[in-house]
């Protein structure tokens, strides 16, 4: 077995403090200036001091330098101009540095081992546009450079046991944070005991959970011994991270956070170090132009595996390829936390629950699509909002149920629902922020609720523009295109939200989708093998025999039609074709009278 040779270097690392924040803000001008930082400020100035930038992570990097001096020298020059460009910001981009001396194992252009980890630590205790070093990298400065740094304090770094003394540059005029480590990372003067935590404050006003499930992306093994291979393996990572990031409803570790744990085994320590529930961990293997990659989703605080999977593919295109898994695992990530997250709230006892796991509870109910659960989803909803008034996400997810009530016919008193969802939609708008889940809620309850698919469409773009791999966005996207009469996109949509999240258990919705895309299209017999296969999946799903219904009475079974109807009158006595028509007023006029037309047949009355 080949042994990757060692060397002695010095490493830089770097990543902008707060990025989450900023990207918060304004996400395309934020990512517009990460790129302009480094193309005018960060790549020529490494080129300058004779420096290696052999790993970009995010909104982080690694660099390498052949001597203390330029490292350092480098950085204060980097901090310079950083300090200029910041000038006048409303938002200021602030970078931490920290530099040490490491001993790495050297594979390709790309730099292994614990002591990678140690200086991405080290970059951790820099204050917000400033530098941090060790003790062993200022004894080799020049006078000059050296008395730039004040000794701070010795620090006991995330993970590791002893004391380091760490030596602090900042820009004049700057003052000293009086916690410049980033969360995790206690501060003690030599000999001082670390004192325990202040004990958080509880929420004055409502009692909901902020944190949203936590996640890092552990850096996958490369099982080829392939140099090349790890260079893919770590660009399916970034692209995996990024990715991961735009889904607010997760919080994603930093890459460089994680990669510090490159090789490391112990997911409940690495759990414990970087605060995390989630860990998605993989490896790569390439045989000439095929490549596979396996990936894993571990709750590491109980040590269980909660999904795994495998994917093939050819590296034509390496950028493309990336791009494709990074997509494929977000996809399935998401419901499958979403059911973790679930199972944790539907544990706790009832007096502990907040309006975020209230929430979460409510969602197995919104999607069973039965009376009975829309209730209990509505209850919960209320519930959470009764807790945090301004909770958009419960307003829109209520606002989306009592939608469902009126859109199945599930009441005699449609027009009262109708008015309390549309108090819930505007409460929701006011609220909403960037949630994809509450855009995409409300969206829902726009088209089923008011028949405002511009309104809709506006919601649903929002969504998609904040996280493109939402596949409940994309369902939503599919049925206002069929309510609109283009029922080709619609099913393009549909398409794309099975294929971006296949295990999500709301998937069998797309189903319903594309049955009324067909339907649209005048394919009457393939609109009904859609829309069994979606009732197969959802079992007790009575309202969808409407549907059926229609299609199979425009399919010439006319028997059949009449017992699909049957079942779905059992529970709606009464019910006459005007009742339909009110409730199903958004699709365009030529869909809804062919729609009404095949319940016409299958014998529903006027």
């Amino acid at each position: 077995m080949r042994v990757s040779p060692r060397r002695l270097t010095v490493l830089a690392s770097l990543d902008v403090a707060g990025y989450t924040r900023l990207v918060e803000a304004d996400e395309r001008g934020t990512l517009a200036e990460l790129a302009d930082m480094r193309r005018q400020v960060l790549e020529p100035g490494i080129e300058a001091h004779s420096g290696n930038l052999f790993k970009m992570m995010g909104d982080g990097a690694l660099v390498e330098f052949a001597s203390v001096e330029d490292a350092v020298r480098w950085a204060i020059a980097f901090q310079t101009d950083m300090d200029g460009r910041n000038a006048g910001r409303a938002l200021p981009m602030l970078v931490r540095v920290g530099i040490g001396l490491a001993d790495v194992f050297v594979e390709g252009n790309d730099r292994f081992g614990a002591a990678v980890g140690f200086v991405v630590r080290i970059q951790q205790v820099a204050p917000p546009g400033g530098i941090a070093i060790t003790h062993s990298v200022r004894w080799q400065l020049a006078r000059e450079l050296a008395l730039a740094f004040d000794r701070t304090m010795w620090v006991e770094l995330k993970g590791m046991d002893e004391q380091f003394e760490i030596w602090l540059w900042r820009m004049p005029g700057q003052e000293p944070a009086p916690n410049p480590a980033g969360v995790g990372i206690g501060h003690r003067p030599a000999g001082q005991p670390i004192p325990p935590p202040e004990a958080p404050k509880a929420p004055a006003a409502t009692a909901r959970r902020d944190e949203h499930p936590s996640i890092a992306v552990l850096p996958f093994d490369n099982m080829s011994g392939d140099p090349v291979a790890g260079s893919i393996a770590d660009g399916i990572v970034e692209e995996i991270t990024a990715t991961l990031s735009r889904v607010r409803d997760f919080t994603v570790i930093a890459r460089n956070s994680a990669y510090a744990y490159k090789g490391a085994k112990d997911v409940r320590q690495i759990s414990r170090d970087l605060g995390v529930r989630y860990i998605l961990e993989g490896s790569l293997r390439k045989a000439g132009n095929r490549v596979r990659v396996t990936a894993q989703l571990i709750d590491a605080v109980r040590g269980t595996h909660l999904w795994a999977d495998s994917y093939d593919g050819v590296v034509d295109n390496l950028f493309d390829f990336e791009d494709e898994i990074a997509e494929r695992v977000v996809g399935a990530l998401q419901p499958s936390i979403r059911a973790a997250e679930i199972a944790l709230a539907r544990g706790k006892r009832p007096e502990n629950l907040a309006a975020y796991d209230l929430v979460l509870r409510a969602l197995p109910h919104l999607w069973a699509h039965r009376y009975d659960d829309n209730i209990e989803a509505m209850r919960l909803l209320d519930e959470a909002r009764r807790l945090d008034p301004s909770y958009a996400r419960a307003s829109a997810l209520a606002a989306w149920a009592r939608g469902q009530h009126i859109v199945y016919n599930w009441s005699s008193n449609a027009e009262a629902i109708r008015a309390e969802a549309a108090r819930l939609i505007e409460d929701a708008s006011r609220h909403v922020s960037d949630d994809p889940m509450a855009l995409t809620a409300l969206a829902t309850a726009c088209s089923l609720v008011l028949g405002d698919l511009d309104r809709a469409q506006f919601f649903t773009d929002r969504a998609l523009a904040l996280d493109p791999n939402q596949a409940w966005a994309w369902t939503r996207l599919g049925f206002i295109r069929v309510y609109r009469g283009d029922p080709e996109g619609g099913i393009e949509a549909f398409e794309h939200a099975r294929r971006l999240s296949p295990l999500d258990p709301f998937s069998f919705n797309s189903f319903i989708g594309m049955g009324l895309a067909n339907f649209a299209l005048g394919r009457y017999a393939e609109a009904v093998e859609l829309t069994r296969r979606a009732m197969h999946e959802k079992s007790g799903m009575t309202w969808a025999y409407r549907d059926l219904a229609v299609f199979l009475a425009l399919a010439g079974n006319p028997a059949e039609a009449r017992e699909a109807l049957a079942v779905f009158m059992e529970s709606r006595p009464g019910l006459t074709l005007a009742g339909v028509r009110t409730a199903v007023r958004f699709m365009e006029p030529r869909l809804l009278d062919r729609y009404i037309e095949g319940l016409r047949l299958a014998g529903l009355p006027e």
